[in-house]
């Protein structure tokens, strides 16, 4: 059994800029970058987080990444990977790197 299944991305957009023939904005688009291995594991019972505000929602997943994972901000739009498979999509309630085996995001 592999510890970290799944492959995550971060999504951001692409600056689209100008044509230089027209001078008309070229719409941005969005790319998915590759951010680290993980495991998903869907919410059960008592699936209720605290966001960075103080606000408490609920969560659909919870994410497990190697310890030393660089941050993703809150409401970062993220997907994850199995294989070609899209497994989840959405965004980012909340990161934790407190110092446990993993860090953690709750989506």
């Amino acid at each position: 059994m592999t510890q970290y299944p799944h492959d995550l991305y971060v999504v951001s957009n692409t600056e689209g800029g100008t044509d230089p023939e027209t001078g008309f904005p070229i719409p941005s688009e969005p790319t998915e970058v590759f951010h680290c291995k993980c495991r998903e594991r869907a919410a059960g019972p008592g699936n209720i987080i605290a966001k960075e505000s103080g606000e408490v929602v609920n969560y659909s997943s919870k994410v497990v990444m190697p310890n030393g994972t660089e941050k993703i901000p809150a409401n970062t739009k993220i997907i994850i990977k199995n294989g070609a498979e899209v497994i989840l999509s959405g965004d980012v309630i909340r990161f934790s790197d407190a110092p446990q085996l993993h860090c953690r995001l709750w989506v």
